[in-house]
């Protein structure tokens, strides 16, 4: 089986960080924590150059973007992260940088996470607002852009995604903890097929209805009755 990779993404402010640890101990995973703030440091960057020098900001989501690869790359036997590309919702919103940020490297990332991951899309509620000391400030009108952005981005890019609507942190959990039983299911090797006979449609199919037979695919698993996805 393919080790397992988790992503949780959404706004800030959502909660992300307490469902991707929650996540992490119930699957045994590393976790891959925010590597946002390691940069900001590294870059001995302020909230005021961040709100006023444009370039400054295209520097340091240029570099949040290749670190969240790079850090990626250390876990190839599976974790659960602290974000994906969300970074660039925030590039596309505070920056001019979004159009260089998505050259063939950004396209192979996004490949691997369609491909290779499983992502949980966390929404807002005004209930997680709660300044953590890291951002300028919490709006809830700047909360719901980042996550239209998101939104947008997850679409354009054809990245399935499980939405995460509760609010109860446990319930959060038990969504995602029934997506990823069903993900892994979807991941088991199939036992080899066995000969059909025919059903006297002409096209060896059991359905009796003149269309074949079609295996069912990640997305249906969970996007099933089973899960209340996005």
């Amino acid at each position: 089986m393919k080790p397992l990779r988790i992503y949780v993404c959404g706004a800030h402010s959502t909660g992300k960080t307490t469902l991707a640890r929650h996540l992490s101990r119930e699957l045994g995973l590393p976790l891959i924590n925010e590597v946002a703030r390691q940069v900001m440091a590294e870059l001995e960057l302020t909230f005021e150059s961040l709100r006023v020098d444009l370039e400054c900001v295209g520097r340091y989501q240029t570099e949040v973007f290749k670190r969240q690869i790079s850090v990626e790359d250390r876990f190839p036997e599976g974790f659960v992260s602290d974000r994906t590309f969300c970074n660039l919702a925030y590039a596309a919103r505070h920056s001019t940088v979004l159009p260089e940020l998505l050259d063939v490297n950004a396209e192979r990332y996004f490949d691997h996470v369609r491909e290779d991951g499983l992502v949980f899309f966390v929404r807002p509620h005004r209930e997680c607002m709660q300044d953590d000391g890291l951002r300028e400030r919490v709006e809830w009108d700047e909360i719901n852009r980042i996550d239209g952005i998101l939104d947008f981005l997850l679409g354009w890019k054809r990245i399935p995604c499980v939405g995460i609507s509760e609010l109860n942190m446990k319930d959060r959990v038990r969504t995602a903890m029934t997506a990823i039983r069903l993900y892994q299911k979807t991941r088991e090797p199939r036992p080899a097929a066995t000969p059909r006979s025919a059903n006297g449609n002409g096209n060896g199919s059991s359905s009796g209805n003149g269309s074949p037979r079609l295996e069912t695919p990640v997305a249906a698993a969970l996007w099933g009755d089973e899960v209340s996805g996005h």
